[in-house]
């Protein structure tokens, strides 16, 4: 504990050094030629240690002398961004660029303002590929699959069991590839010149892959909508049969019968969807197709009590409104079918977000699962159009 509250204290004193030695003018370039002791981390709990590598937007702290006058510094043949209020005479503060350097001298390059220039021997690590996501989970044999990251460099992509797959583009953020013919369901592997990730999603995912993957429905069979809530359709599905809410909302009204969903676990015990985890690392997880959606949040909760859906309830409701950017509403359309992740966390509100906010605080909570659009009580969306399709509703552990 010791060590630790020292770390912080000289992290705090090194920041106010640099805040009150800084100058932001040409006139600290005395035509000294800089001088690099040595290369430290800027974290407060390693900041004893020297480094003579470190990755992409890594932050660094350049120690020396005759460093007020820098004015350009480059890593390789990135030039990195740099802030005058964090540059004293004796040290730097400065992000490693983020851009893949195109020759690699493994140099750091101070210039000052007249000219002057030192070398430094420094490493710049590219990451091995990171894989955040899949547009969309489920996708058929010979269509395109969207895999979202970071550090695609010359990428391979291999579906579980080692099977390559063909890339049709790619960017240093996202790969298009073709899924192959007899794929299977599970972890989806990355390749670059800089080594492998397996991703932490799983394609098509399912329970019998991913055992923390707990279906609740994939709307195949439909007897626990022991009320004739919901709309069912195939055509245009992901996976067989989906939910099709589609119609016209009123304002602070029960909707229709397509525009709601009721879950009612009809099995003998009533036992919670998931029996482990932790709240914190677990989310609902389904496929959606928006085709037309401005106005009015999908409200969506979970239950313990037995045919009662009640949005004027006290569980923890989740709204989800991708229609609201930046509290602006517009049209929101998916292209295709995407795979939509909301943490369990996010279950934190009532029906018209005024009350408190509330939260699921424990998995005996998650045994019913509700969701219904509902309008405004000032008639703003009555009558707006929705027309959403959701399919393979699942709780997963996505952290």
């Amino acid at each position: 504990m010791k060590t630790f509250i020292k770390n912080i204290l000289l992290a705090i004193v090194f920041t106010a050094s640099v805040v009150v030695f800084c100058s932001c003018s040409d006139d600290n370039d005395n035509g000294s030629t800089p001088v690099v002791r040595y290369v430290r981390s800027i974290n407060a709990a390693a900041s004893d240690s020297i480094i003579t590598k470190a990755y992409l937007g890594a932050a660094i702290a350049i120690i020396g002398d005759n460093l007020a006058g820098v004015k350009e510094i480059w890593f390789n043949d990135q030039k990195a961004k740099i802030n005058p209020v964090y540059i004293t005479d004796n040290s730097i503060l400065v992000s490693i660029p983020n851009d893949i350097p195109s020759e690699v001298t493994d140099k750091i390059r101070l210039v000052t303002a007249s000219g002057a220039e030192t070398l430094f021997d420094f490493g710049v690590d590219v990451p091995t590929p990171v894989l955040n996501s899949l547009k969309c989970e489920y996708v058929a044999d010979g269509d395109i699959a969207v895999i979202n990251g970071d550090f695609f460099l010359e990428p391979k992509v291999f579906f579980n069991g080692n099977m390559p797959a063909e890339i049709v583009s790619f960017t240093k953020t996202q790969i298009r590839v073709k899924v192959p013919a007899g794929a299977k369901a599970g972890p989806v592997t990355v390749e670059s010149m800089y080594g492998s990730t397996r991703s932490k999603f799983s394609f098509r995912d399912n329970n019998v892959q991913t055992p923390t993957t707990i279906f609740i429905t994939d709307f195949e069979e439909t007897s626990w909508n022991t009320w004739g809530l919901s709309a069912f359709a195939t055509a245009g599905g992901v996976t067989g049969t989906y939910m099709a809410m589609e119609g016209s909302v009123g304002s602070w009204s029960w909707p229709a019968n397509s525009l709601q969903f009721y879950y009612n676990n009809t099995t003998a015990t009533r036992q919670p969807i998931v029996s482990e985890g932790k709240i914190e690392e677990l989310a609902l997880r389904f496929e959606a197709y928006s085709h037309e959606w401005s106005d009015v949040p999908l409200l969506i909760w979970f239950s313990n009590q037995q045919y009662v859906h009640n949005v004027d309830g006290s569980d923890a409701q989740a709204h989800w409104k991708p229609y609201l950017t930046n509290g602006v509403k517009s049209n929101y359309t998916t292209d295709g079918w995407i795979t939509v992740t909301i943490p369990l966390t996010d279950f934190k509100y009532s029906k018209d977000e005024s009350e408190e906010k509330r939260s699921i605080t424990g998995l005996n909570e998650l045994v019913d699962l509700h969701a219904m659009f509902f309008g405004s009580a000032d008639d703003a969306n009555a009558g707006k159009a929705i027309k959403v399709w959701i399919d393979n509703m699942r709780i997963v552990k996505y952290k």
